[in-house]
């Protein structure tokens, strides 16, 4: 009896502990989440929208206004799912900048969420929380989360999409990645992440014990249970392509149910127009691409020791788990042979007396995003700053594993050197975040260019009649085709001509203003002349500085009469 009590004490007690533990990684990871929040809404507001962000706001505006559903009269470059997701957003909460970026605020919070579990699932509570911790902390997702580009939302489904792979849910990781490409085409490039995901799942965590570097017996039935996730792999060849082509075919459909004008192609088409095309570039030309993608990626951090130390973190776990790889390689042929299935690949891993697939996800994350960069830069793809975005939670992962295992490695180290590194390290990536949170790298949304733009649009509003006004404009067309929604009297000139062409018909009749933004003040004296045998000229009207440098962003110019009629 007494026997009996004291194991049933000690079961008592190591669930308690277990409750506890639980209850403090929470506690912790609740703690980041909330960092993680402050940190993307730090910046929220402080600047207008840019290119990019007004023309995808104008886009969900014509779908929730009725006026454009389909985005049949717009040459759309998109697959159509986060413009509609914004569309119906603007429904609820409003069409206007702050709403518009909370959508993205709250995809890029929940991405901290299944990064935590994600991160757990592969490499257990330790590294998952420091995962939670480095991707709060990321200089890029705090600063693409309170923008409206579609990356946030497209970053949210590849991570779901890894997060079903962990589990070998092979149609719920394509369903999660056709989401991605439903958001944005460059959801394909993450195929080969994610389909080789699948195989490295595990339900639950597969492992083989070895007692002494020697393998034990192994059953019959115990090899048939440990072999099931490897053999029932096949279904995972049918189950992915499924989920991600369905998807697929609902975005062509969409496409399809467009009825289109001649000068508006489909959207794939667009896109490739847009863009430019895609080419191999001459390898004489790489290392400008390495040096115009440095400017882009030493951001990476915040500042460039920053980067060149989280970069490190993700190099000492891919080298770690080579290492581990490499010296175990010959495990192999030995449990092969156990197993009498040499047809087989069995993954060679041993911590701690275990057969572990940890390092193989370690060595697939490094991977692909190193094969990622290179492609970037052997491949004509602009060096714009979004297209790093989806690598962020990859390298959160991957620093959090190389924090990890250097703690580990410096245990021999003297307590004040090891947690003065310790310090560094947070100190270093606080830095990174908050310049990022505070709008102090040129990453994500506007940091000041446009600034002064929201003033310039309300100055127009109010003060050009709706029924006798006429704006010209040449510059920040889709900003207007967002800020000045409201205003149908917008007429484009591409040159002083076609200005001039307009005013010939009617020169006094209706109220005409012109806005010159501040670096294209020099092509100013070109319409000064072209209107001066009309007898009109430019009356300076509002003058918009930066209110924290000064520096001149715009002016507004009404076309008037050399000489005021009465």
């Amino acid at each position: 009896m007494t026997t009996r009590l004291a194991k049933n004490l000690g079961r008592t007690r190591s669930k308690g502990r277990e409750a506890d533990g639980r209850w403090s990684e929470w506690a912790v990871a609740g703690i980041w989440l909330l960092a993680g929040l402050l940190l993307r809404v730090w910046q929220f507001g402080w600047y207008p929208l840019r290119e990019d962000e007004a023309l995808y706001g104008y886009w969900a505006r014509l779908i929730a206004s009725g006026r454009d559903s389909m985005l049949e009269r717009v040459a759309v470059d998109k697959p159509p799912f986060f413009l509609y997701a914004l569309a119906r957003w603007f429904q609820w909460f409003g069409a206007s900048d702050a709403s518009g970026r909370s959508l993205n605020v709250l995809l890029s919070f929940l991405t901290l969420a299944v990064l935590w579990r994600l991160a757990r699932r592969i490499y257990g509570p330790r590294v998952g929380l420091w995962s939670l911790a480095f991707f709060a902390l990321s200089p890029f997702a705090i600063s693409f989360a309170p923008t409206m580009y579609t990356d946030p939302m497209l970053t949210l489904w590849i991570v779901l999409a890894l997060w079903a792979a962990s589990y070998r849910l092979g149609l719920l990781a394509g369903l999660a990645l056709g989401m991605g490409f439903a958001t944005k085409q460059n959801a394909l490039l993450f195929i080969p992440l994610v389909f080789p995901a699948l195989f490295l799942g595990q339900r639950p965590r597969w492992k083989v014990k070895v007692i002494s570097n020697q393998l034990s017996v192994i059953s019959e039935q115990a090899r048939d249970r440990y072999l099931a996730p490897l053999i029932t792999d096949y279904s995972l060849l049918m189950t992915f392509p499924a989920g991600f082509g369905y998807l697929v075919y609902k975005v062509w459909q969409w496409d399809h149910w467009r009825i289109l004008p001649a000068d508006i192609p489909d959207f794939w088409t667009q896109a490739w127009r847009s863009y430019g095309g895609l080419g191999l570039v001459a390898p004489s030309d790489w290392p400008a691409r390495v040096a115009a993608w440095w400017e882009v990626g030493r951001w990476w951090g915040g500042f460039a020791l920053g980067t060149v130390v989280v970069a490190g973190l993700g190099l000492a776990a891919a080298w770690a788990a080579w290492r581990a790889v490499k010296s175990q390689s010959h495990q192999s042929s030995v449990i092969s042979h156990q197993l009498r299935k040499p047809s087989l690949v069995v993954l060679p891993l041993f911590t701690d007396n275990c057969l572990l697939i940890t390092d193989y996800w370690t060595l697939l994350l490094a991977g692909f995003t190193f094969a990622y960069l290179i492609l970037h830069i052997i491949v004509s793809f602009q060096p714009w700053d979004r297209y790093l975005l989806p690598l962020a939670p990859l390298a959160a992962m991957l620093s959090a594993r190389g924090a990890v295992t250097l703690w580990d490695a410096a245990r021999a180290w003297k307590g004040v050197w090891r947690w003065g590194a310790a310090a560094a390290l947070a100190l270093t990536l606080a830095l990174g975040a908050v310049r990022a949170a505070t709008a102090r790298i040129p990453v994500g949304g506007d940091h000041g260019a446009y600034s002064g733009l929201l003033a310039v649009a309300d100055y127009l509003n109010e003060n050009v009649p709706h029924y006798h006004g006429v704006i010209y404009q040449r510059w920040l067309g889709w900003q207007w085709n967002w800020y000045l929604w409201e205003r149908e009297d917008r007429v484009y000139w591409a040159d002083e001509a076609m200005l001039v062409d307009d005013l010939a018909s009617d020169r006094y009749g209706y109220a005409r203003f012109v806005v010159f933004p501040a670096w294209h003040l020099d092509e100013k004296p070109a319409l000064d002349a072209a209107l001066a045998p009309l007898g009109l000229r430019l009356e300076e009207r509002l003058r918009v500085k930066d209110g924290a440098s000064g520096e001149l962003r715009f002016v507004v110019y009404e076309i008037e009469p050399h000489i005021r009629l009465r």
